[in-house]
């Protein structure tokens, strides 16, 4: 068992490092370790009735003799079958590691991987010094969320990861590093990830501990908060135009040329996605055209060594449900989300644990489903740990409310 642990988290070491570069990697690893786990008993599908709504959409998207490439099929049934795989990791997970370790796993991997990181761009750039994250972004890349549980842990979990440490410097060190990087990658999407998790936790920490008085101090933190980010989008420098721009490059319906297309690329595939739909057959348009479908741009993509003309996935990851699976399977997807949350807090005050770990696990869900709007999150290999942690906190609350229920039996026997 020892060594079955130890392969568990070296897989999860491989894919916090090089999970970015080698974009399969999280998928093939977790596949292999889920069929390990059927094989050897300890992992029991029929327990996770909770997944159902994911296996609705891997149906959904099946069809036979659509004409479609069997390359662009099988990619959508890696995509769509993804979360269900992670979500198992992290069930198995929770049976190896406790919630303390885990914090330290996520500080650990995260370090490493920002370090690793910095050395690709010292690599790069013959420095880690680097003044424009435009540079780093589109040179190396923007990274894993990992060094975002990283950060977020070590801040909010200082005294847990101190008693391993044992070094204040260090911990200083590590939420420098992370903070560092995370600048680096120059991501919109991360650093309103780490906002969201900040938000909830102090609002769970100023409520739970001083009520009316704890809501005003959150109030008083968030608007703090809130100015931190006008002030940030006002400057200048890439991020800040970035951020500037963000509601248009996903939402404008109007294009002016090719160079207005590829300034907003993420509104342009959704203004394809809906050409698509709306011409679509009513059938299509309730249950989708299924794995494999392309969808036409009427503005080719120009690279530069190819012209794309057709694009299997989108940047939102609504869209590319709603081509797949219909308005069906949009209600699906966002139906497993709910139901999840609700049945997690309808344990929640059964299982005798901390009420933080739904906040957890609320910070998890939203974190997905907002990146799914933006970069496909949900359905890629970026949201693993994610989707992860998902799936070890579900599983940390069904399983304390499982034992307290047989405690509360066998008291009444």
């Amino acid at each position: 068992m020892k060594n079955d642990k130890f392969i568990l988290l070296l897989l999860l070491f491989i894919i916090a490092v090089f999970g970015y570069q080698v974009q399969f990697l999280s998928y093939v690893l977790s596949v292999l370790a889920i069929v390990y786990y059927i094989i050897t008993g300890e992992l029991k599908i029929s327990n996770y009735k909770i997944l159902l709504p994911l296996v609705l959409l891997l149906i959904l998207g099946t069809r036979y003799g659509t004409g479609f490439k069997i390359i662009h099929i099988v990619r959508d049934y890696v995509y769509f079958s993804s979360p269900i795989f992670s979500f198992l990791l992290g069930t198995i997970l929770y049976k190896k590691l406790t919630f303390s370790n885990l914090k330290i796993l996520f500080v650990t991997y995260g370090t490493v991987y920002s370090l690793y990181f910095l050395l690709q761009t010292t690599l790069q750039f013959g420095s880690i010094f680097i003044s424009d994250t435009y540079d780093t972004r589109y040179s190396i890349g923007t990274g894993t969320p990992i060094p975002v549980l990283a950060l977020f842990f070590s801040i909010f979990s200082y005294k847990e990861i101190y008693k391993i440490i044992k070094n204040h410097y260090i911990m200083l060190g590590v939420m420098i590093l992370n903070g560092v990087v995370l600048y680096y990658f120059s991501s919109r999407v991360y650093y309103f990830t780490i906002l969201i998790f900040i938000l909830l936790y102090l609002f769970y920490s100023f409520v739970s501990k001083y009520k009316q008085i704890g809501l005003i101090l959150f109030l008083g933190v968030f608007l703090i908060l809130v100015f931190g980010v006008y002030q940030m989008i006002n400057g200048e420098g890439f991020l800040a135009e970035k951020m500037r721009n963000s509601l248009n490059e996903m939402f404008i319906q109007e294009f002016d040329g090719y160079e207005s297309i590829i300034n907003n690329w993420r509104a342009y595939e959704v203004f394809e996605v809906f050409n698509t739909m709306v011409q679509a057959p009513l059938i299509n348009q309730i249950f989708g055209y299924g794995f494999g479908m392309l969808v036409y741009l009427e503005m080719g993509l120009l690279m530069s060594t190819i012209e794309l003309n057709y694009i299997p996935i989108f940047h939102n990851g609504f869209a590319y449900v709603f081509v797949k699976t219909g308005f069906v399977g949009v209600i699906v997807f966002i139906a497993f989300g709910v139901n999840l949350l609700l049945k997690a807090k309808k344990r929640l005050s059964a299982s005798g644990v901390d009420k933080i770990v739904f906040t957890l696990l609320l910070g998890c869900v939203l974190t997905v489903y907002f990146t799914t709007l933006v970069v496909n999150g949900f359905f890629s290999g970026e949201s693993f740990y994610f989707i992860l942690f998902i799936g070890y906190l579900y599983e940390m609350i069904c399983t304390n409310n499982l034992l307290y229920e047989n405690k509360h039996n066998n008291c009444n026997i």
